[in-house]
């Protein structure tokens, strides 16, 4: 991880813990319809890939389909655990090819300023696993990186949710952006 990404996290992370705390006391019965200890969910999104070092000083860029499922507890009207399953699709360019997935396990903070409209932050630790294919090697690659991301929850029923992120999640020296529409179920 490099220091400009350390800043923009950090950043991101003050705007969260200060959005939560200064409208955390205007939102205190807000999500009464919604007070359902655990949640699952799935949805579709756009990812994108980008390496500086890929191979050789090569660029490799790709944008493809994502999909996730989640599952979650609700500790409180502010605060979720939250686990989340990856699939980055494959990423193909120039004779190259990878495959990434991973799980993610985080803590999400609601805003709960609205009745309807729910703004969040998320972030956590990301345990990916990467196959790469090239002309003439194959590996297989893995670890733990940081993720983060912000979103909006809108509630459509009693249990049932449309949800809408953006996270980045991060595997070595490659990012990977996802932006991801979700429908999420509340037990």
């Amino acid at each position: 991880m490099n220091l400009n990404s350390l800043s923009t996290i950090t950043r991101a992370a003050r705007m969260a813990l200060l959005a939560v705390c200064a409208t955390a006391p205007l939102g205190v019965s807000a999500e009464s319809r919604n007070s359902e200890a655990f949640y699952i969910g799935g949805g579709i999104g756009y990812a994108r890939v980008e390496s500086a070092d890929f191979l050789a000083g090569d660029t490799f860029e790709d944008e493809r389909v994502g999909y996730k499922g989640l599952l979650g507890m609700r500790a409180n009207e502010v605060v979720s655990l939250e686990a989340q399953y990856v699939d980055f699709g494959t990423a193909d360019g120039g004779g190259n090819r990878v495959d990434a997935h991973g799980a993610t396990a985080g803590i999400v903070l609601h805003v709960p300023a609205f009745v309807s409209v729910h703004p969040y932050g998320k972030a956590g630790a990301l345990f990916w696993n990467v196959d790469t294919t090239t002309p003439g090697f194959s590996g297989n690659d893995d670890g733990t990186d940081f993720t983060y991301g912000l979103g909006l929850r809108f509630a459509m029923t009693n249990h049932l949710d449309l949800r809408t992120e953006y996270e980045r999640f991060e595997l070595d020296e490659t990012d990977v952006d996802n932006v991801s529409l979700m429908l999420q179920y509340n037990f």
